[in-house]
C-alpha cells in the first residue's frame, strides 16, 4: 500500500513539473483596444501539446493601471505608442500555463521590442 501511494506520489510529482508556467515571452501585437492588447500566443499555447495542429491562438493581455509600459532602452512609453505589428516582450502579473482555454492575462510588464 505505502509502494502504490509512493509511486502515485512521483508520477503526480513528474505529470506536474511537465508543463511549464510562463512568465515571460514575445509576441507581435494583432490588435489594441481600450486597457487590452491582442497578440499571438500561439507558441505559449502548444508548447505543452503533443500532436498540436498549426492552430493560430490569440490572447488578451489585460493592461492595468499598474502595467509598466517601456521601450527597448527603458524609456516609458504609453499604450497610444503601440501599433498593430509591433514586437512586444510581455511579463505576466504571475506566472500562468497559457492553453487554448486560458488565454486572458494581465500584464506587469510590456517592452516594445520592435515598431
Amino acid at each position: 500500500m505505502k509502494l502504490r501511494l509512493f509511486i502515485s506520489l512521483l508520477l503526480l510529482l513528474f505529470s506536474a513539473g511537465c508543463t511549464r508556467d510562463v512568465s515571460v515571452f514575445e509576441s507581435t501585437i494583432y490588435t489594441l483596444g481600450d486597457d487590452v492588447i491582442n497578440v499571438d500566443c500561439s507558441e505559449e499555447v502548444n508548447r505543452n501539446r503533443e500532436n498540436h495542429t498549426d492552430e493560430g491562438y490569440h490572447c488578451e493581455v489585460l493592461v492595468t493601471e499598474t502595467t509598466s509600459l517601456r521601450n527597448k532602452e527603458g524609456g516609458t512609453i504609453t499604450l497610444d505608442e503601440l501599433k498593430a505589428d509591433d514586437l512586444i516582450r510581455i511579463t505576466l502579473k504571475k506566472p500562468l500555463n497559457i492553453s487554448k482555454n486560458n488565454r486572458s492575462f494581465a500584464a506587469k510588464e510590456i517592452v516594445l521590442l520592435h515598431q
